[in-house]
């Protein structure tokens, strides 16, 4: 018996002590980066069928409960004969109403449900719907013609009085039509797009305003209610005016509305308040997001809005990407995590991100992970009946927090339903569209980013794979989007046969350029040159006249292989803020929506060229005035404009300078914000400024004061950017004195930035005293060569003599460049490794001779002078 009792002992003994053992977890038992997180509900990749699942829930529901028929309201009894439709006629009551413009959104989300699935049970959805609004609603009017003076139910179906009423239910109508062409609907659509842009209250600006709850109110909801329906009307008509309406809307509700540090917009805006409380309300949020995708789906490519646009999507879709909660929901006010978290908005924001994926405006691998985690919280919402919890009901304008905190939720709220069909058929498309999975515990998405590649083959037209071909006849239209700008007579030249793209090109004995549409950016170029009839000696000159490659030299039927790299940008910031451009720079082709090459030199020659976007070079910017702009016309030449041909394809230079240009105005003009707007660590900004800022006027700056403020913000600012900043002083004058010296104009200013440098220890580029060296090494005389000194007639249009001592000419410009390397190459400055290798050392004192300088002029000719003279 004692032994039994010790044998039973020892075995609880041990059984205790191995699940002790066993229960033990440390980092050293246990990889425990490897357990389970505690979710609130699934995470990773949804699957298709899950995602279709909820959807099909949803219809279920919402197929039962939205009746498309009419009764007689006092007896319930149907009515078939639609002829006898009377003031007692209503839309038979179900959970919601055919007509809001919340059902509006709902049919949308069915009609891309249909798309993404290939069921045609959701078209059929709203297809037997607004079969039945039109003939109700023709019904009703023709009851209407007889009694003028009677109400009914729909009757602000027929006549709207609000956006809400027409909006959103007219761009789904647009939609169908689109898709079935059967017209039946053309006759609302009309009435609805009048009402939108010929009676519904607008500011003074146009901008879509209500007036109420004050007058001249603008609420963010309304950009969802007006602009989706205007711009399916510009896709469905082909007018250009509901684009451009469309696209002024969203501008002007961004100026307003949205804040740019946050990323989002406010709710409400009153015209007349000096100060707009910011209340970040979700779904408004949501509309307005949804709307930017909206319009970009059909604006055309070259709307001159539609970047802007895309701009303002981007901002705002990043800003919400910062607010997303951890369970993968957004908050009732977006930016205050103690209100409720919301469905409807954060269904819209699925949509809309899902959406900007799917069409390449954003990031997949940074935002398909987070809306993954969106979709997955949005899909616990949808209950097993396929009723949409969680969302907010219909929300006024409010001015203080607890408006937006304490809004109810219900199933029966509207505003639900159609983003989650929305959310759930635009991430059925991502799903498919991408390799998504579970790596290291994280949901990661593989998509491999597409290069931006636009290839060109000169020559006869023969097709070349993957090229686009370009003759002598394919001329430059803005609807073509590419072509060539003769100056004179265009030849072909090669064999006619080839299926090689550089067996055959165009040359031309005059000047000739090629353009294509671009969006803004940084572009590499592979140019191959030269041509199987002659010689050539070829310059290429990039956008407003920046040296590119200077006469490449071929032999006949010698071909040689050219890369560049070019900075094509436009004016805009973002959505609401441009550079305020001067009106004589808007013609520039430096500000518009092209990539312009000029071919020049001794019977210039182009084959072919390749086009890829490039965004990890970093970028050389230049800040300054008319000595280092990239000056429009001949025979005005500046440094800055030369300074590219020096530096290998491997940094892009950026010229913001502009003629007239001071400290104060580059800052006023919004010039400096578009640098920063774009620099990235690592990206350099050069510096020159003085010949304007030390005139006398609202611009002027003291030297060793104010001008040494300015330069410190333009330092301060590129350093927050990352980026590293270059001092360059002024070029000096052509002013001598009777000894042969060049005299100080300048003042006090070059030794003002001198010393900044120092004490900021900045590298310095004294080009003001290497210019003195070079004047004086011309001589009184011939240093006119390297300035805008012609005679009467030189140029077409120039009646009198120009003898300008500020502005250079080509050699001039050419040989301050060349000063500016040397500087970079003498100090040893982190830019010396991309000046190009056949760069030989150069010393002012010893200048280029001005009659063996070859420079092509460009057609384009200006006499007047730059401004700053």
């Amino acid at each position: 018996m004692t032994k039994k009792i010790f044998f039973l002992t020892l075995v609880a003994f041990l059984m205790n002590w191995s699940a002790g053992q066993a229960q033990k977890m440390n980092d050293v038992t246990t990889p425990l980066h490897l357990l389970q997180p505690d979710y609130p509900h699934a995470y990773g990749v949804p699957g298709v069928d899950d995602i279709e699942q909820v959807i099909t829930r949803i219809y279920d529901y919402l197929n039962q409960v939205t009746p498309a028929q009419l009764v007689d309201k006092t007896s319930g009894e149907l009515i078939s004969d639609y002829t006898k439709v009377d003031a007692n006629s209503i839309m038979k009551p179900g959970d919601f109403r055919l007509t809001s413009y919340e059902w509006g959104v709902t049919y949308a989300g069915m009609l891309l449900a249909a798309e993404n699935t290939g069921d045609p049970k959701y078209s059929a959805y709203v297809s037997e719907r607004l079969e039945f609004l039109s003939k109700a609603l023709a019904a009703f009017a023709a009851f209407e013609e007889k009694y003028p003076d009677t109400r009914y139910q729909m009757i602000r179906s027929l006549h709207p009085h609000a956006l809400d009423d027409c909006g959103a239910i007219c761009a789904a109508m647009i939609k169908t039509e689109k898709k079935d062409k059967t017209k039946q609907l053309d006759w609302i659509i009309n009435t609805y797009v009048d009402y939108i842009s010929n009676k519904e209250f607008r500011l003074e600006d146009g901008t879509l305003a209500r007036n109420r709850p004050q007058p001249n109110s603008i609420w963010l909801d309304d950009l969802f209610m007006g602009v989706p329906a205007l711009a399916q009307m510009g896709s469905y008509t082909g007018d250009s005016k509901y684009f451009d309406d469309a696209v002024k809307q969203v501008i002007q509700f961004g100026k307003r509305m949205f804040n740019y540090d946050k990323g989002l917009f406010m709710h409400g805006w009153i015209q007349e308040m000096d100060e707009h409380p910011q209340f970040h309300w979700a779904r408004a949020n949501g509309w307005a997001v949804m709307t930017m995708v909206e319009l970009l789906e059909v604006l055309p490519e070259d709307h001159p809005g539609r970047d802007q646009v895309l701009d303002l999507l981007r901002r705002h879709i990043r800003g919400l990407a910062n607010y997303q909660n951890g369970t993968g929901f957004w908050h009732q006010l977006i930016d205050r995590n103690d209100t409720y978290l919301e469905t409807s908005a954060t269904a819209i924001y699925v949509y809309s991100i899902a959406r900007a994926i799917n069409r390449g405006y954003i990031d997949a691998k940074v935002y398909g992970p987070m809306v993954c985690l969106a979709w997955n919280a949005v899909a616990t919402k949808v209950n097993e009946t396929g009723q949409v919890e969680g969302t907010c009901v219909g929300t006024g304008m409010g001015f203080d927090p607890a408006f937006y905190y304490y809004r109810p939720v219900n199933v029966y709220a509207a505003h639900g339903y159609g983003p989650v069909i929305l959310a759930g058929a635009e991430m059925i498309e991502l799903v498919k569209s991408n390799e998504m999975k579970i790596n290291d515990s994280a949901t990661m998405l593989y998509k491999e980013s597409k290069a931006q590649i636009w290839k060109f083959d000169f020559g006869n037209g023969t097709e070349k794979e993957g090229y686009t071909p370009i003759t002598e006849k394919t001329l430059y239209t803005a609807k073509r989007g590419f072509g060539i700008i003769p100056s004179g007579v265009v030849e072909v030249f090669g064999k006619k046969s080839s299926k090689s793209a550089v067996d055959d090109g165009l040359s031309s004995e005059a000047p000739f350029n090629f353009q294509v549409d671009l969006p803004e950016g940084r572009y590499k170029l592979v140019l191959v040159l030269g041509s199987d009839k002659d010689k050539s000696a070829i310059t290429v000159k990039a956008e407003s006249r920046r040296l590119m490659l200077e006469n490449i030299k071929t032999d006949k039927g010698e071909m040689l292989t050219q890369t560049i790299v070019v900075d094509v940008r436009t004016p805009h910031i973002n959505a609401t803020e441009s550079i305020r451009l001067k009106d004589r720079e808007l013609p520039y082709k430096n500000w518009d929506k092209n990539l312009n090459l000029e071919f020049n030199g001794t019977n210039p020659s182009v084959r072919s060229i390749e086009i890829e976007k490039v965004t990890e070079l970093p970028v050389i910017f230049l800040a300054g005035n008319s000595t280092v702009t990239d000056q429009e016309n001949e025979p005005w030449a500046s440094w800055g404009q030369m300074f590219p041909r020096f530096l290998k394809p491997e940094i892009v230079v950026a010229n913001f300078a502009e003629s007239g240009e001071t400290l104060k105005a580059f800052r006023r003009e919004n010039r400096l914000q578009k640098i920063l707007s774009v620099m990235k660590p690592g990206d350099y900004l050069l510096m020159e400024f003085a010949h304007n800022d030390q005139k006398p006027g609202g611009n002027h700056v003291d030297p060793f004061t104010t001008y040494q403020e300015e330069l410190m913000y333009f330092i301060t600012e590129t350093r927050k950017k990352g980026g590293n900043p270059v001092l360059v002083t002024s070029t000096n004058r052509r002013k001598f004195n009777e000894k042969g010296e060049i005299e100080n104009t300048l003042e006090e200013y070059p030794e003002a930035m001198r010393q900044l440098a120092t004490k900021e220890n900045i590298p310095l580029i004294d080009l003001n005293a290497m210019s003195k060296v070079l004047y004086e090494a011309l001589g009184v005389e011939n240093s006119k060569k390297a300035f805008v000194h012609y005679p009467a007639n030189t140029f077409p249009g120039q009646s009198e003599a120009l003898a300008d001592n500020t502005h250079f000419n080509a050699y001039g410009a050419y040989e301050l460049a060349k000063c500016v390397v040397q500087e970079i190459v003498s100090k040893n400055m982190d830019l010396a490794k991309y000046v190009k290798d056949d760069f030989v050392s150069f010393s002012p004192a010893n200048p280029d001779a001005v009659d063996g300088f070859f420079w092509p002029a460009s057609p384009s000719v200006e006499v007047a002078k730059p401004d700053g003279n």
